[in-house]
């Protein structure tokens, strides 16, 4: 009898995945206690052998502001839904992880990335919506290059893929390749 494999991926998003459906006022607890609990996981990932990946938002990856507008792309979505657009937020983004821990986690990816059996992957540069109006695949391509310019002193990041919320267009898919992503 063989065995088989239980795959676990996490979405690692911090305040980046909900921006555009909860206030940061109202989830700031909710985010520290994330933030709190990741070593745990990480130790309890690491004394039972267990493999992860982490689909991590290209903007937690930067060590500060300037460092994370220094890897905005040239071309951005223009979503319909202007909730949708991080790049619209950045006055409400603070100067580092230290000063807001909701929306870097330079410190976490480091443990993450120090913890054996565990992979940092993208789950795109700006949390991109591939399905939303406003935005195109010369869009997408400019984000995942971004996701993988920033993520590169974690390896290629780009390898694997988790779509936020699921919005996969088909229509990307050669995009998926060019870019490297296998999974």
């Amino acid at each position: 009898m063989s065995s088989g494999s239980f795959i676990i991926s996490l979405d690692f998003e911090l305040h980046w995945g909900v921006r555009d459906v909860v206030s940061l006022a109202d989830t700031r607890d909710h985010f520290l206690r994330a933030r709190e609990s990741i070593p745990e996981v990480l130790r309890i990932f690491a004394e039972h052998e267990v493999h992860a990946t982490w689909a991590t938002v290209g903007f937690l990856f930067a060590r500060d502001k300037r460092q994370l507008v220094d890897h905005f792309p040239d071309i951005r979505p223009a979503y319909e839904d202007g909730r949708f657009d991080p790049y619209a937020s950045m006055d409400e983004v603070g100067e580092d992880e230290r000063d807001d821990p909701f929306h870097y986690a330079g410190s976490l990816l480091d443990a993450i990335a120090e913890t054996r059996g565990q992979q940092i992957a993208t789950h795109t540069f700006s949390h991109y919506y591939c399905l939303e109006r406003g935005q195109t695949r010369e869009a997408f391509v400019a984000d995942l290059q971004s996701a993988a310019a920033i993520g590169s002193r974690y390896g290629d990041v780009t390898e694997a893929l988790v779509f936020p919320r699921g919005q996969d267009n088909p229509r990307y898919r050669s995009a998926l390749r060019s870019a490297g992503v296998r999974t």
